[in-house]
């Protein structure tokens, strides 16, 4: 009974005081004393009034630090191969990739090989569409793109718009590698008809046309991709 009257007698005291004149601990033995006159749902409302800001900065410090993390992670990641495929269907680019870094014998898990499939042709097949080129022109330019999987009618729609876009395989793939594909090959793009790359990439049409970007910074690995296709 004492204890309880000492406690209205604190609390009574805590509530007279104007709350800029309380100390820190008075303070906290104020917000106390007001939840545990509430409901829950009032706690809640209570609660979500008063300490939003606390909440948010929580939350914005756990978000800091998982950003932190994976842009360390992603730089950590260096890009040994990109390769984009036009007009791909519903490849498993994450899978396709993961076959051609091993065929290409990287180990390490932070060498990466990217396997795109958001190029679009527009209506004739002679070049890409609205959205598309602008996605195209930066990867270029930013040497993003290293080797590009396409049908025959872009190939011959890009080459004509930019006849120095696409690097010399023969130079590329060397002269042994480049006579191994006969007449499917020519010094800008390599022809593939009814190759498994169609089911891999899950392309419609037939022949499949690659070509090495002159810009790429993996011309090396572009080649030895290149290379494999010809065993």
């Amino acid at each position: 009974m004492k204890q309880k009257l000492s406690e209205e007698i604190k609390r009574d005291d805590l509530q007279s005081k104007h709350e800029s004149d309380l100390t820190k601990k008075e303070r906290r033995l104020l917000e106390k004393e007001k939840l545990k006159d509430m409901g829950f749902g009032k706690k809640l409302e209570y609660i979500w009034m008063y300490y939003k800001p606390v909440i948010f900065g929580i939350i914005a410090f756990i978000a800091l630090i998982f950003l932190g993390r994976d842009i360390y992670l992603n730089a950590q990641k260096e890009t040994v191969l990109s390769i984009s495929v036009v007009n791909a269907g519903n490849v498993d680019s994450e899978a396709v990739a993961a076959d051609i870094k091993s065929l290409l014998g990287f180990e390490d898990k932070n060498e990466v090989v990217e396997v795109a499939a958001n190029l679009i042709t527009n209506g004739d097949g002679t070049g890409f569409d609205y959205y598309t080129q602008m996605a195209y022109v930066t990867q270029v330019q930013t040497q993003a793109l290293d080797v590009l999987v396409m049908p025959e009618s872009l190939f011959e729609g890009l080459a004509k718009d930019d006849t120095e876009i696409f690097a010399n395989l023969q130079e590329v793939l060397g002269d042994e590698v480049y006579a191994a594909f006969g007449e499917n090959i020519d010094e800008k793009h390599l022809t593939l008809t009814g190759n498994p790359l169609k089911e891999t990439f899950d392309v419609v049409y037939d022949p499949l046309c690659i070509a090495v970007m002159v810009n790429s910074k993996h011309t090396e690995n572009a080649a030895n991709w290149i290379a494999s296709l010809a065993e």
